[in-house]
């Protein structure tokens, strides 16, 4: 574990309680249960397409499950009218995988649009919220830039300034280091770390990324069959017993799955549409013809 991590509060700011989501006959989220405490950064890892974007469209009201509880800050948001999840959403700020940044606008103006749209404040105290953001991400020199004549790692910066320019409670990261070499993700790990540890933010990351995890996380999630299977440190996800997190932790070179998981995994199909006879095999290996590979260890 990163020795200049806090140690956050066990006091719980997001809670998902046997939540349940079925999306056209796929058992997407299936009695998912898991905490976030106050001033951590829980970091969510999972196979591609099983739902672990779905699970931050959930913790900001933007879909409802079936069954379950959802809890920010001691509130049930699955009950709450379209004007309280409003309200609710202002204490979240998100980085999406793209950055998500408005091509017309430049720099300046993309991390100033959410305190013109969302808040009462002064031009000039914009300005200097908008300095702030940009200075923190190490973009005020290019704060007159276009999305288009910037780097990939500068865009997730610039959007990163934006996703913090109303000073939120908990941010959400969706693959921040996706796409990114290995030098720019670690400066994305190092931004993520110091909103942590100077702003004190709750944030929620979701990656492939297993570098990354473990130098930013203080928990994290393995995300499988629509439940976590396990949530520890990352000195307790590395040296896991269970073979599911070993694989996918290993990039398919230790552990195993199920033939129906491997099956659901491939196919995007959820396990319970599969036969009900469950296997336990070796970790594919490289793949041929005959045998297709698991997309476990994509960025």
């Amino acid at each position: 574990m990163n020795v200049a991590q806090t140690t956050p509060s066990i006091r719980p700011v997001i809670e998902f309680t046997d939540v349940r989501k079925n999306l056209a006959g796929r058992q997407i989220l299936d009695s998912l249960t898991f905490d976030v405490r106050q001033g951590e950064t829980f970091v969510i890892i999972g196979y591609s397409g099983t739902g672990k974007s779905v699970t931050l469209r959930h913790l900001v009201g933007l879909m409802q499950p079936d069954a379950g509880s959802i809890r920010v800050d001691g509130e049930e948001i699955t009950t709450m009218t379209p004007n309280e999840l409003e309200v609710m959403r202002r204490k979240f700020g998100v980085l999406f995988q793209s950055g998500a940044l408005i091509a017309w606008l430049n720099l300046f103006d993309n991390v100033e649009l959410p305190l013109v749209e969302h808040s009462r404040v002064s031009k000039k105290r914009r300005a200097e919220i908008v300095r702030e953001k940009l200075e923190l991400v190490n973009l005020w020199n290019d704060r007159e830039k276009f999305p288009s004549e910037i780097s990939g790692g500068m865009r997730k910066r610039a959007g990163l300034a934006r996703a913090i320019a109303l000073d939120p409670r908990i941010v959400l990261y969706d693959e921040p280091t996706s796409g990114l070499d290995p030098v720019i993700a670690n400066e994305i790990g190092k931004l993520i770390n110091a909103l942590r540890d100077r702003l004190k933010m709750t944030q929620v990351v979701v990656t492939h990324d297993m570098e990354s995890a473990y130098d930013i996380a203080d928990r994290i999630g393995m995300f499988y069959q629509g439940r976590m299977i396990q949530v520890g440190t990352p000195d307790e996800i590395r040296t896991s017993a269970i073979p599911e997190v070993q694989h996918f932790i290993s990039g398919g070179k230790r552990g195993a799955v199920s033939k129906r998981s491997v099956t659901a995994i491939l196919s995007g199909r959820p396990p319970g549409m599969q036969s009900l006879r469950e296997e336990p095999v070796a970790a594919p290996q490289a793949p041929t013809p005959a045998s297709p590979a698991i997309e476990g260890s994509n960025p």
